[in-house]
Formats: structure tokens, C-alpha cells, sequence
């Protein structure tokens, strides 16, 4: 019983996106402090990586994460880095590192921190791109009147436009 109110609850829960503004500049900036302290050595000062240290800036990074939330990330981190002391960070200063990990691949801050909160951070994606967004429906106000023919013959437009103003 417990696991299908966990699906249902999972399905009630909106998805999020790393492109919603999910952190702020301040945590990206501490987490820059914690990647230059324990991760830069390994990974790089830019991200960049080096011979069997991967990458974790641009295009290459975000397409291994694709699709998935920022919790599995956050866990990952935590789990097996620094590679010399896997576990040591913190779970406040690993969701820091991700902030930056996340600015530096372009996600917009945002107002709000991201909670140290698995459970929250599970509901967020990562996307390579931003997801698009259509065009919002053009809306005509209802109060906008609408002309009226007084002399327009049965079946022109102007008589349809009469016509639809009156709902007939």
C-alpha cells in the first residue's frame, strides 16, 4: 500500500527544471569556494577536466545528467568525491557545489536556495537546453465591442461579426 501512495504521490508532484531558477548567487558562490577547495584539483579551476577526470562543464557533462533529477546528482557527488575522501562533504556544502556545477552550465539563479532536501531536489531535472514554452493563446478581451453594420447585407462578414456579437 505504501508504494502505490509513493507513485501517486509522485505523480501529483509537478517536475521542475534546473532552467527555473533554482538557486541563488550565493549559494552558487559558496559552492564555488567548496569546488575550488576539494574538486578543482582533480576536475580543473574551469570545469574542464583532464585525461580520465571528466568534464563537468558544457555540453559532454549535461548530456550524461540528461533527464535526470538533481537529487541522483547530489547523491553522486556526496557518494564518491573528492575521489581521495569520498563522503567527507557535507550534504549542505555537496547541493552548493551542484549550485555552481549548475551556473557554470548556464541555469539561471533564482530567488530561492535549493533545500538540502532529496526529496525536493528529486523533483527537479536536468535538460541540457531549457524546455520550451509555447506561445501563450491570444486572448480578446470580452469587453471589446464589436462593430456593428446597420446597413450590411444578410451573409457578409460584417453581418457575421453583428451576428456573433449578438451570440446568434
Amino acid at each position: 500500500m505504501l508504494g502505490a501512495c509513493t507513485v501517486l504521490h509522485a505523480q501529483g508532484t509537478p517536475q521542475r527544471s534546473i532552467w527555473d531558477g533554482i538557486y541563488t548567487l550565493a549559494q552558487a558562490d559558496r559552492g564555488k569556494a567548496v569546488y575550488a577547495n576539494h574538486c578543482a584539483k582533480c576536475h580543473g579551476d574551469d570545469l574542464e577536466g583532464h585525461d580520465e577526470v571528466p568534464e563537468l562543464g558544457g555540453a559532454h557533462f549535461m548530456a550524461d545528467w540528461e533527464d535526470q533529477s538533481v537529487a541522483d546528482l547530489v547523491q553522486r557527488i556526496r557518494s564518491t568525491m573528492p575521489l581521495d575522501n569520498p563522503g567527507t562533504l557535507s550534504g549542505a556544502s555537496t547541493t552548493d557545489v551542484l549550485t555552481y556545477l549548475m551556473q557554470q552550465n548556464g541555469a539561471p539563479a533564482g530567488s530561492a536556495e535549493l533545500p538540502n532536501d532529496s526529496s525536493l531536489q528529486s523533483i527537479i531535472r536536468i535538460n541540457q537546453q531549457p524546455p520550451k514554452k509555447s506561445a501563450p493563446a491570444a486572448r480578446v478581451p470580452s469587453s471589446t465591442p464589436v462593430p456593428v453594420d446597420s446597413g450590411a447585407r444578410i451573409g457578409s462578414a460584417s453581418s457575421k461579426t453583428a451576428s456573433a456579437s449578438r451570440g446568434t
